[in-house]
């Protein structure tokens, strides 16, 4: 049980980092693209590695983790392609998020990949919103509220994964839990 309320904590001290690092709606054009393309693979390597390191007696496990952790990245894509509705595409977002977090805790087979998974989820919800809230600032309206309805998006999808990743984890059941 304290691992698990451990591994919560964790995932709160990184939606607040990730809240840090990623560019709000107002960035450069030239910044917001670069660090979203660096981010994601970044986060995605991390999520490989430990995937792997974790799992080194079962190799087989990390794909369908691994596959997953990808998929939640297509939140981006969905912000991307759909930007131009404005703030409606965010809320179609909860959505994604409990299919993707129902996929997570369905194929991962243990507490490290359900949280990898989890941190995967997160860092593509906060990108999800913010890059839309920039594509929305870049195109169509660049005014303060644009920025404020991104953060606002962001936070509470950011708050949604949290809830469901919380729950996940103290109802994930597996012998090394």
């Amino acid at each position: 049980m304290k691992r698990r309320w451990l591994l919560i904590g964790l995932l709160l001290i990184e939606a607040m980092i990730m809240f840090w690092i990623v560019p709000k709606a107002n960035a450069d054009e030239i910044e917001m693209p670069i660090t979203l393309v660096i981010g994601t693979l970044l986060a995605l390597m991390i999520s490989l590695a430990v995937l792997i390191k974790w799992n080194q007696d079962n190799r087989k496990a990390v794909i369908p983790v691994f596959v997953i952790c990808v998929t939640t990245y297509l939140q981006i894509l969905y912000c991307s392609v759909f930007y131009k509705w404005g703030a409606s595409v965010c809320m179609a977002l909860p959505i994604f998020q409990l299919i993707l977090g129902y996929a997570i805790f369905r194929y991962s087979n243990d507490i490290v990949s359900l949280f990898i998974g989890c941190s995967n989820l997160m860092f593509s919800a906060i990108w999800a919103n913010q890059y839309q809230g920039f594509l929305w600032f870049n195109n169509k309206s660049s005014d303060l509220e644009t920025i404020a309805v991104a953060s606002l998006c962001a936070v509470i999808g950011a708050v949604i994964v949290f809830t469901v990743s919380a729950i996940m984890i103290m109802k994930f059941k597996h012998q090394n839990a």
